[in-house]
């Protein structure tokens, strides 16, 4: 009797888990394009400031690389979310507006876009990276691996430029 009532128990409770809906295994892509497309607007967005605000030919030429460059890099993303059947939130396909502080930087501009420029590549690196390294999906995961050229050498650029205004505050 014992037996058979664990036995029916556990019979329970492979019908009940059966029932209970199993989370998606891989909502990394999903989460991984989400990033990557709000990081995109907001360098787009930082970017068209820096093409009308910036004093600096080099902060304004780095601002005509992030618009054509995330821009593009946006395009390819909407499309492999679409083929992927991944549908991203509204909050995460446009309506960034550019950051107050930033549109409102006045005459340290420059410096403010130029800082904002090398903590978010810094960290858009480190995202890509990872999802190229860890990610479940492929096509996502070729993408997060396509890109991270580009990223690194925006980050290189902007890196660059950074020291550039070190040393010219120094003089």
């Amino acid at each position: 009797m014992r037996k058979a009532i664990i036995i029916i128990m556990l019979g329970f409770g492979t019908v009940a888990k059966a029932q209970i809906p199993q989370p998606d295994p891989d909502t990394t892509a999903k989460h991984f394009l989400i990033v990557a497309s709000i990081k995109n607007l907001q360098e787009v967005s930082a970017a068209e400031l820096a093409s009308q605000q910036a004093k600096r030919t080099d902060v304004r030429s780095f601002g005509q690389m992030m618009l054509k460059d995330h821009g593009s890099a946006e395009q390819q993303l909407l499309q492999l979310a679409k083929k992927r059947r991944i549908d991203l939130p509204p909050a995460a396909t446009g309506g960034v507006k550019p950051d107050l502080m930033l549109k409102n930087a006045g005459a340290k501009f420059d410096q403010m876009y130029v800082h904002a420029m090398v903590s978010g590549h810094n960290n858009t690196v480190q995202t890509f990276q990872n999802y190229a390294i860890t990610g479940k999906d492929p096509e996502v995961k070729a993408f997060a691996q396509q890109m991270l050229p580009t990223l690194k050498h925006h980050l290189e650029e902007i890196k660059a430029i950074d020291e550039k205004l070190k040393m010219e505050a120094k003089r």
